[in-house]
């Protein structure tokens, strides 16, 4: 009967196995902490917004009934929502957002110079977007009441985009890959609208004692004065470094194996190895 046994250098070394379980349990540690931290951290979902006379723009039935059309219709194959998705359609609150900021140029440049945004001269605009940026990044979310309070300009936003989005989903030009008429429902489109109000505005306004927004600033809005932190950046590089720096000693590692084991079966070893 031929000899089954394998030769020593086919033989796995232990640390090969020492070293998956030890990756598994503290990739899983992270991923599980990390998960943990989300939810401590999330922004928060407030019960009603209001305009300024108090009239209830939506709820926050309204933006959980919104994130179930969003799955419902399977949206995060089109487009995503700060950044998680796909990337055929638009990053909605990214969209939601910019609209959202462009309404405020408008008004604003209306009140102050009597003119239209795009006609401003770049002081002007200057002025103007700073303005918009300090509105959007004001946040006026009672945690003690859950209201959040919109101004009158941010009420009629989102009033304008609830036809924005309904011309979006019902209409096949620029939708990115989406059929005619996906989503024709009033109240469906409304809902996914508020999903949308409610993530723009988390991804803007200022987190209670911070510089940044509930997203770090994520998606990247110049006119909401959404740029990237100082710490988004400097923790970016750092995992690119440990990426490319795990990838080389695993090479490292399975690179040295394999010359030694083709020197064993050579019959000898390299000191130099």
């Amino acid at each position: 009967m031929a000899d089954l046994q394998r030769a020593p250098e086919d033989v796995l070394s232990r640390w090969w196995k020492v070293a998956s379980v030890v990756t598994m349990v503290a990739g899983f540690a992270v991923l599980i902490l990390l998960t943990v931290k989300a939810y401590q951290n999330a922004p928060p979902i407030p019960a009603r917004a209001i305009d300024p006379a108090g009239a209830v723009i939506f709820t926050g039935e309204d933006i959980t009934a919104g994130q179930e059309v969003f799955l419902k219709y399977g949206l995060m194959d089109n487009g995503t929502v700060w950044g998680h998705g796909a990337y055929l359609g638009p990053d909605f609150s990214a969209q939601y957002l910019h609209n959202w900021a462009l309404d405020l140029a408008d008004q604003t440049a209306r009140a102050q110079v009597n003119r239209d945004y795009g006609a401003l001269a770049p002081e002007e605009k200057a002025a103007v977007d700073g303005a918009v940026a300090l509105s959007l990044k004001q946040n006026r979310y009672d945690s003690a009441d859950g209201t959040l309070a919109l101004g009158a300009t941010d009420a009629r936003s989102f009033t304008r985009q609830v036809g924005f989005w309904t011309k979006y989903f019902t209409e096949p030009a620029e939708n990115g890959g989406l059929r005619a008429g996906l989503i024709t429902d009033p109240m469906e489109l409304r809902q996914l609208t508020a999903f949308f109000a409610w993530a723009a505005w988390a991804s803007a306004a200022e987190r209670p004692g911070e510089t940044y927004s509930y997203t770090s600033n994520f998606p990247y809005e110049p006119l909401a004065g959404n740029r990237p932190t100082a710490g988004s950046v400097l923790y970016s590089g750092i995992s690119l470094v440990f990426l490319l720096g795990g990838t080389g000693l695993v090479l490292l590692a399975f690179g040295r194996t394999e010359v030694q084991a083709y020197l064993a079966s050579k019959g000898g070893t390299d000191k130099r190895h």
